[in-house]
């Protein structure tokens, strides 16, 4: 039996596994529900857990193991990643598993003892790791070699990853430890302060999802019901899409600020090829309506919006873990 290889982004908000001969064989939250008795035993994960959030008695706690790229968590990760691993029929054979995980840029080698501590108490008997702008290039396609840098804006919901990078690693680049579920938190306010309406985390992702919007001239609508924060009363309003949008830019506006930053550090030989090719844009902030357009305008370059945003990195992962030439090049000395 051939030993099985993965590429895993075990990122704060969502887990994405790729498996090598498979392709993207998970993709679910990075969440757990977790009972409060002296066990604490991990009672759903995933989609299940999902669920929950806002909806548990007393005696279940909802958990979320991994929190702005670092692993908070390791006994309830470890029950998180292993359901994970179960569920794609992940076996612990003679062989054993190797996987590739993507961590975020400037990673400490703390942070990466904690997920080869998970690792290991799942059963993965060979770990690699890698940061996970240069993942998202290769999950793109981007043609890199040591010679031609580009520039990744990876938007993941826990920690946002900017970078330019070539084969060569990261030319320069930050990972800042808030994503794109900071767009959630600020609807979240927002509704609060404006409307006097309190909702819920998961409500928040539906408006996001469903009427988040860069574009000010939107129509979408939909009606959000939550609790009147004056008469403690149920309460429905209905929203448009230019409703949000003041807290659906203040995420945008930040990371656009910061990569200018980045870009004002690199060398000009790398700026003039960054120019020519613009900027890509992964993770699930990406896959906001109008941010090409709105990045365009903030840029004046080319905005490239992966197609796949969410599943960029994990794809990037799978392209590694099946090349061991590439593999060895792009893997982290830990």
């Amino acid at each position: 039996m051939a030993q099985q290889k993965l590429a895993i982004d075990f990122d704060s908000v969502y887990t994405n596994i790729y498996m090598l001969g498979g392709g993207l064989v998970l993709s679910e939250p990075t969440v757990a529900a977790v009972g409060q008795d002296a066990k604490h035993e991990v009672k759903a994960v995933g989609d299940e857990a999902k669920k929950l959030i806002g909806k548990t008695a007393k005696n279940t706690k909802i958990v979320f193991p991994v929190f702005e790229g670092e692993i908070v968590n390791e006994k309830v990760a470890v029950g998180l990643l292993g359901t994970f691993l179960n569920k794609i029929d992940v076996k612990n054979s003679f062989f054993g598993c190797q996987a590739l995980f993507s961590v975020p840029c400037g990673v400490t080698s703390e942070m990466i003892e904690k997920y080869k501590k998970v690792a290991k108490n799942c059963g993965i008997s060979k770990v690699f790791f890698a940061e996970a702008p240069l993942l998202s290039a290769l999950g793109q396609r981007i043609p890199l070699n040591d010679s031609t840098p580009c520039f990744i804006i990876d938007m993941a919901g826990g920690t946002t990853n900017i970078a330019a990078v070539s084969l060569d690693g990261v030319i320069a680049g930050i990972s800042v430890n808030f994503g794109a579920n900071k767009i959630s938190t600020d609807i979240i306010d927002y509704l609060a302060e404006n409307y006097g309406l309190q909702i819920g985390l998961l409500t928040a992702e539906r408006l996001k999802k469903e009427i988040g919007s860069l574009d000010e001239f939107d129509a979408l609508a939909t009606v959000v019901n939550g609790r009147d924060l004056k008469t403690g009363a149920p309460k429905s309003i209905s929203l448009k899409a230019k409703d949000i949008i003041i807290p659906t830019k203040k995420y945008f506006d930040k990371i656009a600020e910061l990569a200018q930053t980045v870009l004002k550090k690199l060398p000009p030989e790398v700026s003039a090829e960054i120019r020519h090719a613009g900027i890509y844009v992964s993770g699930i902030g990406s896959t906001v309506y109008g941010l090409d357009k709105y990045y365009g305008d903030i840029f004046d370059m080319q905005i490239n919006v992966a197609d796949n945003g969410l599943m960029s990195v994990a794809l990037g992962g799978g392209v590694a873990i099946g090349d061991n030439d590439l593999l060895k090049k792009i893997i982290l000395p830990v």
